[in-house]
Formats: structure tokens, sequence, C-alpha cells
């Protein structure tokens, strides 16, 4: 066989054993919630990796968008920072056709919303009655709640999210909205609108808000984000072992 054949063969032996490995060393797909991102894999990620033994490719957007990316075969887990029964009805208004009953959801930490205002309101303490209240647009003056004479302003990311899906889970149910709330795509963006506009109550998660150094409602009950992990149908043995590693390691942190 000559040189030139010889340098032929190996180079398709060398071809086929590329293509053989990439699918062990492509990442493992992960979409979803931002909350979930911030809580659980910004800190942990590369922990989660070197234990994991394989890359995860994230990406954070919102946790029905996680949980239609398995239907769409764009990701192979998604993340979610609601109960999935709160999450699969927010996806269900974009795309209702999708075998819903077969997700399935474990548990990986928990995070809590909280209600963030203006710092020159007075008005720091309220029953999470009356934040539901305020949220369903039943009280619509500060004055109300024993502060100033001045207009409420609810300010909250758009459906789909975790936190509203969390308060509409624990706190208002299917009502919805006053006309007048602000509707933004993150909750950086809700809190940069409290912080301007003194008759604001934004939604967002309470470490993002001490983070900002920025005043909360104090109540008398907290509305608690279930971080999860969603597989379509049982998990395969990676995502399993994904599960558990992150599991472990969240779990470790709260220690």
């Amino acid at each position: 066989m000559s040189c030139r054949a010889m340098f032929q063969l190996v180079s398709v032996f060398a071809l086929a054993g590329q293509a053989a490995a990439a699918p062990l060393e492509s990442p493992l797909r992960v979409q979803g919630s931002t909350t979930f991102h911030a809580e659980i894999m910004v800190p942990f990620q590369t922990a989660i990796e070197k234990v994991f033994g394989r890359r995860l490719e994230v990406v954070a957007s919102k946790s029905s968008w996680g949980l239609l990316s398995l239907f769409e075969g764009r990701s192979d887990v998604a993340m979610i920072s609601a109960p999935l029964d709160a999450e699969v009805a927010s996806a269900r208004k974009a795309k209702s056709e999708f075998p819903y009953a077969d997700l399935r959801e474990y548990q990986i930490g928990v995070t809590r919303t909280a209600f963030a205002i203006h710092e020159s309101n007075p008005v720091t303490r309220l029953s999470i009655a009356d934040v539901g209240r305020i949220l369903k647009g039943e009280i619509t003056n500060w004055q109300d709640l024993g502060g100033p004479d001045r207009p409420i302003l609810v300010v909250a990311v758009k459906e789909g999210g975790g936190t509203v899906a969390a308060v509409r889970a624990q706190v208002i149910g299917d009502a919805v909205f006053p006309s007048s709330a602000v509707r933004l795509e993150s909750a950086n963006h809700v809190l940069k609108v409290v912080s301007q506009e003194p008759g604001a109550i934004g939604i967002a998660q309470l470490g993002l808000i001490r983070r900002a150094k920025m005043h909360e409602i104090v109540t008398d009950r907290v509305v608690e984000q279930p971080l999860s992990l969603v597989t379509l149908g049982q998990p395969s043995p990676e995502a399993l072992r994904l599960i558990d590693v992150a599991r472990t390691i969240a779990a470790q942190d709260r220690d």
C-alpha cells in the first residue's frame, strides 16, 4: 500500500473516531428560568460540571420557554422556578398542543419572591392578603395602607417567568394585574423602574432586591419559589445524574 493510500486510510479512521466520540463530548443542553440560573448555575455550574463530568450548555430565558424547549428538541433538561403546574399553565397559553402530562419535575433548591418599593415609601409592612389586593387592583393608593396619597404602580415581569407564576400560585390565583401595571422583560428592569417611581411596588427575587440594596415590603407570610429541573418523560441516565449532582451541591451550600 502506498504512503498516500495509507495516509487516506488513517484519515478516514480518525474522522470516524471523531464522529463516534462527538455525541459523548457534546454538552447537555439546559434551558429556562433566569432565577434558577442565577441561584444555582451562576454560583455552582463549574462545580456541577466537574462532578458531572460533562459540559453544560445553559441558556437562561424563562421557565415556560424552558418547558417549550423540551418539546421542540432544543434542550435536554429545563429549569423552572415555580411549581410545575403553575409553569405549565403559562406554557399552555403559548402552545396548548404539547403533552404536558409527560413532564417530570425534580426540585433542586428553593428561593423567595419579595416585593420591592421605593426608598421614600413609609409603608414597609403588609399582610400578604393586602399585597394580593394591591396586585389585583383592589387597593390603588398607598394612602389606603397608611402611606402618602400616591397611586400604586404594580411592576412585574411578563408572563412566563417563575416569580409571577409563584405569586399567582400563592397570592392572587387566577386574578389579573391592574391594567395600569408595567410588565417588563426582566427582574432587573423591574427594580430599575421601582427605584425611580415613588409609588411603585415590584415583584422580584429576594436576592436581587437585597443585592440592589432596595427597600422591600415585609409580609406575614413568605412566597417561596421551588427551583427545579424538568425532563420530558423519565430522565435519561445523564439527566438523572445531573439532577443528583445539582441537588447534592446545592444542599451542601445550604448547610
